[in-house]
C-alpha cells in the first residue's frame, strides 16, 4: 500500500463488560470473602462503625417463605459518596486509587494506609449475587445534610450487551436527596446458590481475612434470621499456640540481593493441635491490614526436614506493607489468594521463610512429641491396662516408658484410629515383660561384673521377671492361637473354600497340623533346599513349582517345614474336595521327584535324617484307576504321604488347644455377666 493511501485513525482497546464476570464471578464465591472486600472498601472511607447483616448457616438462594427476602447488607460511617465523587471513583473499574487522578494512598480524614488498589473490589459481590445496590451520603455537609448517590448495579444488565458503551445504571429513589449523616450501605439480593457458614465459622473466615489492631475500627456481625439476638463482633483472629516455640518477627528482616532489608513484623509458633480448616491454618500474610496469602511452608519443596509437622502445626500472621507498597510493584495477586513468589521480593520472603521453617521445626519438634505422648497414654488407656495386666511395678513403668517412645513418633491424626492405637498398646503390653526382664539381667550382671555378689532379693527379682515374660509369652500364643482357630473355622465352612487363604493359615500356623510345630525364622539349610528343588523340579522334570516358607503372596503348590530332623511339605485342598486321578498323577510326580533328589544330592538329604514326607489335607480319596489306586496306598503305608481330612484336622487342632478357647469362651461369659449387672 503507497504511503498516501494509508488511513490516519488512531487505535482504541476496548474492554468487554464480561470481564466483570471473571472479576467478580469467579475471583470471589464465598460469602465471607465478598462482605470482607466490603468492609475494606469501609475502611478507605474512614469509617469507625460497619454493620453487617445477613442470614448465618443458609443457603441464599433458597429463601424461607416465613421471612423476609434475604439480603446481605454492609452499612457504615464513613466519608461516602457524592453523586459525581460515586462516578468518578467507584463507577471506574481497574483504575488504581493510589496514583494520579485516583482517590489517593491515604483516606482522607484519618490518613489511613488504603487497603484498596486495583478498583475490582466493588465487583467482588457478584461472585455470590446478581444485583448490588449502592446508597451513600458524602461530601461536605450542608444545612440538608450530605448530598446522596443512590443505583443499582444488575449483573445480568450490564453484561447483557457485549459493548464499549458505558453500562447505564438505575437510579434509586435516594439519589440526589440529603441525609444527616456520612456513611455507604450496600444491599446484594439476587443470590446466586451460595452458603453462609455457621456464626462462628464465618466470623472465623472474616477475622482471618483482617489484621486491624486499630481502636477506630468496629465491625458487628448481625444474623438477620435472629434479629433479637445480641450482636457478633469481629475480633483480632486468635490461635491457641505453644509458647516456647513462638517466633517473634520484628526483628528478622527480609534481604533482598542489593542489601535492602525489608522489615516485617508478626509471629510465627506451632500450634498446639493440627488444624485441618484453612481459616485456622498456615501462617498469614498480611500487606496494610488486609490478608494477601496463607502459606503452611513458605514454598519450599517438598522433602524438607519436619515437613508433615512444619506444615500441620505451623501458624502465625506476617506482616509487610512493601508486598503492597504505593511505588513500586503490585506484587498481591487480584485474589488474595497468593503473591507473586517468582518476584525479587516474593523470591526474598521465599528464601527468608525457609531459615523461619527450619527453626519452627527445630523448636517444635520436642513439645509435639510430649503432647501426643501424653495424648497416646490416654487414648490408649496404657496405664490402666497395664496394672490390670502387671503386678510388679517396674514392668508398668518399662511399659509406660516404651508407650511414650513408640507415641511420641506417632502422628495426631493416627491417634484417631482405633484400630491402630489398640495395636500398638498390643505390642507395648507384650514388649514390656521382656524388656524388663532384659533391664533385670544387665543390672545383674553390672552388679556381678562389679565385683559385687547379688544379694538374695536380686536374684529373686530376676528370677520373677523372668516368670512373668514366659506368661506373657505363653498368653500372647494363647491369644493368637485362639484368632487363628475361629479364622479357620470361617474359612472352612465358607461357601467360596478359598484354598489360597487356607494355604495362607497354614503357613502362619504351621501347629495347626502337628501341635509341636512352630513358626521359626527358616534357617538357611531350608532356604538352600527350597531353591535348589525348585530347580531341579524344573530341569529334571518340567515342573515349576512354588515352594514357600513363610507366607508370600503369590499362591504356593507346597508349604515346607522342617522339624525333628524330618521335611514336611504341606499341601491343602479346598474343604469337601476328593482327591482323584488328575491329582493323584501329580502328587505322585513330586513323590518321584523327592526320591530322586535325595537320592542324588546325600549332603542335602543328610540335613534331614528322617528324610521327607507330603502332609496332605483332603477331605476324601476318590481314585478311581486301580493301578493309581494301589500306588496311592503303597506311598502312604512307606510314611511318604499322610493324609488328613479337614474334620480330622480340625478336631485336633481344637483338641490340642482346647484350654486356650476354654478360657476365651470364660472370659466372653464373665464380660456378658458384667454388662447384665450393670444395665
Amino acid at each position: 500500500m503507497a504511503p498516501e493511501q494509508a488511513d490516519n485513525d488512531g487505535y482504541e482497546l476496548k474492554i468487554s463488560r464480561l470481564t466483570i464476570d471473571k472479576l467478580g464471578v469467579k475471583l470471589y464465591d464465598r460469602v465471607s470473602a465478598v462482605v470482607a472486600e466490603l468492609v475494606a472498601n469501609s475502611y478507605d472511607a474512614d469509617a469507625t462503625e460497619v454493620s453487617v447483616e445477613l442470614p448465618l448457616a443458609t443457603l441464599l438462594s433458597v429463601q424461607d417463605p416465613a421471612l423476609p427476602e434475604w439480603t446481605v447488607t454492609v452499612t457504615d460511617n464513613g466519608h461516602g459518596l457524592t453523586p459525581d465523587e460515586a462516578r468518578a471513583y467507584y463507577l471506574r473499574v481497574g483504575a488504581d486509587r493510589r496514583k494520579s487522578g485516583g482517590a489517593g494512598a491515604r483516606s482522607r480524614r484519618l490518613n489511613r494506609p488504603v487497603m484498596g488498589r486495583k478498583g475490582i473490589g466493588k465487583l467482588a459481590p457478584f461472585g455470590i449475587c446478581k444485583q448490588i445496590e449502592v446508597i451513600s451520603s458524602g461530601g461536605d455537609k450542608t444545612a440538608s445534610g450530605h448530598l446522596t448517590s443512590h443505583f443499582l448495579m444488575d449483573f445480568d444488565k450490564i453484561i447483557g450487551e457485549d459493548s464499549d458503551i458505558p453500562a447505564q445504571l438505575d437510579k434509586g429513589a435516594f439519589d440526589g436527596t440529603y441525609q444527616p449523616d456520612s456513611g455507604t450501605k450496600v444491599i446484594l439480593t439476587g443470590f446466586l446458590p451460595k452458603r453462609v457458614p455457621s456464626a462462628e465459622v464465618f466470623m472465623r473466615q472474616l477475622e482471618r481475612r483482617f489484621a486491624l489492631a486499630a481502636t477506630d475500627f468496629d465491625v458487628i456481625v448481625r444474623d438477620s434470621r435472629r434479629p433479637a439476638e445480641p450482636p457478633l463482633t469481629m475480633q483480632k483472629f486468635q490461635i491457641d499456640v505453644v509458647e516456647a516455640t513462638r517466633i517473634d518477627l520484628s526483628t528478622r528482616p527480609v534481604p533482598v540481593g542489593n542489601g535492602t532489608l525489608l522489615q516485617v513484623s508478626g509471629w510465627v509458633a506451632m500450634a498446639t493441635e493440627s488444624y485441618r480448616n484453612e481459616e485456622m491454618a498456615g501462617v498469614r500474610i498480611y500487606a496494610r491490614g488486609k490478608i494477601v496469602a496463607t502459606t503452611r511452608d513458605f514454598e519450599q519443596r517438598a522433602g524438607f526436614t519436619g515437613e508433615f509437622a512444619t506444615r500441620s502445626y505451623m501458624v502465625g500472621e506476617v506482616h509487610a506493607d512493601w508486598l503492597d507498597d504505593d511505588d513500586d510493584d503490585d506484587l498481591v495477586r487480584t485474589d488474595r489468594q497468593s503473591i507473586l513468589w517468582e518476584s525479587e521480593k516474593g523470591s526474598a520472603l521465599r528464601t527468608w521463610g525457609a531459615d523461619i521453617v527450619r527453626e519452627i521445626g527445630r523448636l517444635g519438634r520436642q513439645p509435639r512429641r510430649e503432647k501426643v505422648k501424653k495424648r497416646f497414654r490416654e487414648v490408649a488407656d496404657l496405664e490402666r491396662r497395664a496394672r490390670e495386666r502387671f503386678l510388679d511395678e517396674s514392668v508398668i513403668k518399662v511399659a509406660l516408658s516404651i508407650g511414650d517412645s513408640i507415641g511420641g513418633f506417632a502422628a495426631e491424626d493416627e491417634l484417631t484410629d482405633t484400630e491402630y492405637v489398640e495395636g500398638l498398646a498390643q505390642v507395648i503390653l507384650s514388649v514390656a515383660p521382656h524388656q524388663a526382664l532384659v533391664t533385670a539381667f544387665q543390672d545383674f550382671e553390672r552388679t556381678r561384673t562389679g565385683g559385687q555378689e547379688p544379694t538374695l532379693e536380686e536374684l529373686v527379682d530376676l528370677f520373677g521377671k523372668t516368670r512373668v515374660a514366659e506368661a506373657a509369652s505363653y498368653a500372647q500364643i494363647a491369644s493368637e492361637r485362639v484368632r487363628v482357630l475361629d479364622q479357620l473355622d470361617n474359612i472352612i465352612f465358607d461357601t467360596a473354600r478359598d484354598e489360597a487363604a487356607l494355604q495362607r493359615i497354614i503357613t502362619e500356623a504351621p501347629w495347626l497340623i502337628q501341635p509341636d510345630w512352630t513358626v521359626i525364622t527358616a534357617n538357611q539349610s531350608l532356604k538352600t533346599f527350597k531353591t535348589s528343588f525348585e530347580n531341579y523340579l524344573q530341569r529334571e522334570h518340567g515342573i515349576e513349582a512354588k515352594l514357600v516358607i513363610e507366607y508370600e503372596k503369590k499362591r504356593p503348590d507346597f508349604t515346607l517345614v522342617a522339624v525333628g530332623g524330618m521335611l514336611h511339605f504341606v499341601e491343602i485342598k479346598a474343604s469337601g474336595h476328593a482327591l482323584d486321578d488328575e491329582d493323584f498323577i501329580r502328587l505322585f510326580r513330586y513323590v518321584v521327584a523327592l526320591r530322586n533328589f535325595f537320592e542324588s544330592n546325600p549332603d542335602m538329604a543328610a540335613e534331614f535324617p528322617r528324610k521327607w514326607r507330603i502332609d496332605l489335607v483332603v477331605d476324601s480319596v476318590a481314585i478311581k484307576d486301580p493301578i493309581n489306586r494301589e500306588a496311592y496306598n503303597k506311598v502312604v503305608f512307606a510314611n511318604e504321604v499322610f493324609q488328613l481330612s479337614w474334620d480330622d484336622f480340625r478336631n485336633r487342632a481344637r483338641r490340642t488347644n482346647e484350654a486356650f478357647l476354654q478360657a476365651r469362651d470364660d472370659a466372653a461369659d464373665a464380660a456378658k455377666a458384667i454388662q447384665g449387672s450393670g444395665s
